[in-house]
């Protein structure tokens, strides 16, 4: 008798993935009595036999099935958080589409670089968190995607809290965070969050602060963070008080301790549009930030380079908006844009140089290359301000101020503006139409034309001025369904 014999085996190579294995048949002889059995048993061997597997899905119970790195939809807060904690790296967290009232999510995980572990919406904006809800981001190599958080007003709606490497993008936080009067943020980095991305989000109508990097005299670890692609759109005003930027890199003076650190944040190609006023709209209060290929639009407030050293701030748009002020030292602004500016364009005021004063005066800042068509006030302004607060009188001068190759047109005080006289240098400036000496300073028509990404470039000079890297965006350009990328 000749018989077939099927042996089994389940094999598992990876940890949470198994699968049914078969060798080929065991051919059995039972009685095997004469030659013909023998001439057989020799044909097969010398054979390639061919057997088909049955398909998985037919597979019996007894089988061991693949394991999916899917959890089922999760569909309250209590499924959520519990599939976030058994959640292996490589693994998703879906949630199914659907508004959840004061959900407080707390993703903490490792994942690796090579397997994040994702929390993300069925569908990308239609899983929306309102009242009291708050999510907290802490662990290794983590992305939330897709979520929408809708008058979720509650201190710091986003905390990242010992993250590392981790992604917050494609969401969407609107009229969410405390009010204007803590603070705080909606978006808070803390406690050492190092190297993490906040990409194509939409940050509309918060009433306070809205990313905020902690930097303190005991805590300053929250570097190497990105900031990008971004819509950051009508912030509503703090009426000129405190707490009220769009974004806050440090803290500056923790009591009378002046702490600023090297966060080497990066804050680029964002949209910031109809932002109303509050006391500072980008607040850099620590060392060696980056922000450039930004445009601001029908702003109300400033970049305020507050606190901190090394700042470079280049290739960013500012159209009928209010431009850059500076404080502190070495640091560089090259080739802005700024057209239709409300005041002067930038501004160095005058400061205190002591650790008890909230305003340093700037010190060897390099100014190049700066393109300003149209400004309500003075192109650029050093000195002045005069203020006293906490004790301190500003009257200390800007120094050392270096400004080359910058064309200023159609502005409605001076080209430079100098409030007392103090240690500046200006290059082969290019100014109109208000005719005038200065030293560096050349007052002839610039013969301004628009090249084809939009900026104002020179006929006469096309060497000066800004050299755009990057168009100006629009809303369609940032965001949670963008796609747009600056190379």
């Amino acid at each position: 008798m000749l018989e077939f014999v099927w042996r089994w085996s389940v094999v598992c190579p990876s940890l949470g993935v198994c699968h049914l294995r078969h060798p080929a048949p065991e051919l059995v002889v039972k009685s095997p009595t004469s030659s013909f059995f023998h001439s057989c048993i020799t044909a097969v061997s010398a054979a390639t036999l061919v057997i088909s597997a049955p398909a998985w899905a037919s597979v019996t119970s007894r089988a061991v099935p693949a394991v999916s790195s899917v959890a089922g939809i999760a569909t309250t807060v209590t499924e959520i958080n519990q599939q976030i904690a058994a959640a292996l790296p490589g693994g998703e967290v879906v949630v199914r589409d659907g508004t959840y009232d004061g959900a407080s999510i707390n993703f903490t995980q490792h994942g690796t670089a090579s397997q994040p572990i994702t929390l993300r919406a069925q569908t990308r904006g239609k899983v929306i968190f309102t009242g009291a809800s708050s999510l907290t981001i802490s662990g290794e190599w983590l992305i939330v995607d897709g979520f929408v958080w809708r008058g979720a007003r509650k201190q710091n709606v986003i905390s990242f809290n010992r993250a590392k490497d981790c992604e917050f993008r494609h969401n969407a936080l609107i009229d969410s965070g405390p009010e204007p009067t803590v603070a705080d943020g909606s978006i808070k980095l803390q406690n050492s969050s190092a190297r993490n991305k906040l990409l194509r989000n939409r940050f509309e109508n918060l009433p306070a602060q809205g990313i905020r990097l902690t930097c303190n005299a005991t805590n300053c670890g929250n570097v190497d963070n990105q900031i990008a692609y971004n819509l950051f759109y009508g912030k509503k005003s703090s009426a000129g008080s405190n707490n009220g930027e769009s974004i806050q890199l440090g803290s500056g003076i923790i009591g009378t301790v002046k702490t600023v650190g090297d966060l080497r944040t990066v804050i680029e190609s964002n949209l910031f549009e109809n932002i109303a006023p509050s006391a500072e709209m980008i607040s850099s209060k620590t060392n060696y930030n980056i922000f450039r290929f930004n445009t601001f639009r029908n702003t109300e407030d400033r970049l305020v380079l507050r606190m901190g050293t090394h700042a470079e701030v280049y290739g960013n748009w500012f159209t009928n908006a209010m431009g850059i002020r500076v404080h502190e030292s070495f640091h560089s602004l090259h080739d802005n844009h700024f057209e239709g500016v409300n005041g002067p364009a930038i501004m160095l005021p005058s400061g205190k140089k002591t650790d008890d004063c909230y305003h340093w005066p700037a010190d060897s800042v390099r100014i190049v290359a700066n393109t300003v068509v149209g400004a309500s006030d003075n192109a650029i302004e050093i000195g002045g301000n005069k203020m006293e607060s906490n004790g301190c009188t500003y009257s200390e001068l800007p120094q050392n101020g270096y400004y080359e190759e910058n064309i200023l047109v159609n502005f409605t005080g001076n080209a430079f503006w100098l409030y007392a006289p103090s240690n500046q240098t200006y290059v082969e400036n290019i100014a109109w139409p208000k005719v005038g000496s200065a030293t560096g300073v050349s007052f002839v028509d610039p013969l301004l034309i628009r090249n084809a990404m939009g900026a104002y470039i020179s006929r006469k000079f096309p060497a000066r001025g800004a050299v755009m890297q990057c168009r100006a965006l629009t809303v369609a350009d940032v965001g949670p369904s963008s796609t747009y990328s600056c190379e």
